[in-house]
């Protein structure tokens, strides 16, 4: 009986000396939090889509609460919560009118672009571009699987029924996810005020691009020879188009023939 009531005091000490110990050691190394992080961190939209740089809106949130990033750096967020966290923080140099990019899909094929087999595998872009070298003609298009549309934070990509994506420019935040995960890199972002772009990544010679896809740029030139301000030329058999000088006379859209310029 001695023996068991010495074992239990014993026990008890080393608990209570372990017990202060523990106490003194997270006292002593203790991490202040600021509490603004979790406010910033409620304040944001919580997609978490990294569109940002950080891993998520709690570390942007703490990023901003340490100077270290700026308001402008997240696309989702409203203009009226900029303000409120601008408020939380005490700063007034936001950002508030910065226009996001739009992510386009530079490519008019989907079904027009004739298949080299049918693809039956997994529904993963990445995969079907490394299946015998991609199921379409046309080494550059659109494979239709949908990738885009699964990587989407904001849910603002839909496949429609010619096999292409659809991009909604009102739900579209600029987090180029969609951009990063697209393996034929057909997908790229735009400066909104830009109206207009090529949908056709295609370096073919015209007439490769005639067998494989009625609607892929053929390089004929005539949206050279039409525009205004000669913002286009062609480089590597693709119209390519100078956005800093375009000003969206939309006449090239007019003259293509393959009607491969479109207009947001």
């Amino acid at each position: 009986m001695k023996a068991i009531l010495l074992g239990v005091m014993a026990l008890s000490g080393l608990g209570l000396a372990f017990g202060v110990l523990l106490a003194w050691v997270s006292k002593k190394f203790h991490v202040q939090i600021d509490p603004r992080i979790e406010k910033v961190g409620e304040l944001l939209p919580g997609v978490n889509c990294g569109a940002c740089g950080f891993a998520g809106c709690l570390g942007y949130a703490e990023a901003l609460v340490n100077k270290t990033a700026t308001l402008a750096g997240c696309p989702v967020s409203t203009a009226d919560t900029k303000k409120q966290i601008a408020q939380e923080l005490g700063v007034c140099d936001v950002d508030l009118h910065r226009v996001t990019p739009l992510a386009v899909v530079a490519c008019g094929g989907g079904i027009r672009a004739k298949d080299k087999f049918k693809y039956q595998g997994l529904a993963d872009c990445r995969v079907a571009v490394k299946t015998m070298g991609g199921p379409k003609n046309c080494k550059y298009a659109c494979v239709g699987q949908g990738t885009c549309v699964t990587v989407c934070p904001v849910n603002a990509i839909s496949m429609q029924a010619d096999g292409l994506p659809l991009i909604n420019p009102d739900l579209c935040v600029g987090c180029t996810k969609c951009v990063a995960v697209c393996p034929s890199n057909i997908i790229y972002m735009l400066d909104r005020k830009k109206k207009v772009y090529i949908k056709c990544r295609s370096h073919d010679k015209g007439a490769q691009v005639m067998k494989n896809c009625k609607s892929g740029c053929i390089g004929c030139m005539k949206c050279v020879k039409e525009c205004p301000v000669k913002c286009i030329t062609i480089v590597d058999n693709l119209a390519v188009i100078d956005h800093e000088k375009c000003i969206n006379c939309k006449k090239c859209v007019a003259v293509c023939p393959t009607k491969c310029i479109a207009v947001l």
